[in-house]
């Protein structure tokens, strides 16, 4: 190596590691090559992960005979996905004129199922369930205005739920408190 660019080389070198900046920069350095290093195990690992991937010889539709010094490829064993199914589960509303609740059929909150909770627009199993959550905590629902409590559900929501809601057998909105007359 020729001796000028040597001495360069061994100034810029002594420079550098009397920075004060030298420690954090190669810090940052090397924790920047880790992320790219674990993107990279990530990526792959996604990839294999997406299909029950295993290693096993390609499968040969021109030929008949398959050698055996072949290299093994990796190849998907994932089943197909299906198509969705017509028949009702647990998780779809049943067919039929009960399917959504109206203001002649409302959903009786104190007493309603998480299947009679999913009638209503809007209101989905994640959403019954959380109504539900509410309901056990509360004891009863006392007001339409406790459902407000519900993540997700506002005063918009509740506004087009009131006509399809009761908390009781009676009136819409009727807490089932009875007033006392003087």
């Amino acid at each position: 190596m020729n001796p000028d660019i040597r001495g360069a080389l061994s100034r810029a070198a002594s420079r550098a590691t009397a920075s004060p900046y030298t420690k954090p920069l190669v810090r940052v350095a090397l924790a920047a090559g880790a992320l790219v290093i674990l993107a990279l195990i990530g990526t792959r690992a996604g990839a294999m992960n997406a299909g029950t991937a295993s290693l096993s010889p390609a499968a040969s539709t021109a030929s008949t005979s398959a050698s055996a010094t072949s290299a093994p490829t990796w190849t998907s064993t994932a089943a197909p996905t299906s198509a969705p199914t017509s028949t009702p589960t647990a998780t779809q509303p049943s067919p039929g004129p009960s399917s959504t609740a109206t203001p002649d059929s409302p959903v009786i909150l104190n007493t309603a199922t998480e299947e009679d909770l999913r009638r209503l627009p809007g209101i989905g199993a994640k959403r019954a369930a959380a109504i539900l959550a509410l309901r056990l905590r509360l004891g009863r629902f006392r007001a339409l205005e406790d459902l407000l409590k519900v993540k997700g559900l506002g005063r918009a929501t509740l506004k087009r739920l009131r006509p399809l809601v009761r908390l009781e057998g009676g009136e819409p909105g009727d807490a089932g408190v009875t007033t006392r007359s003087p």
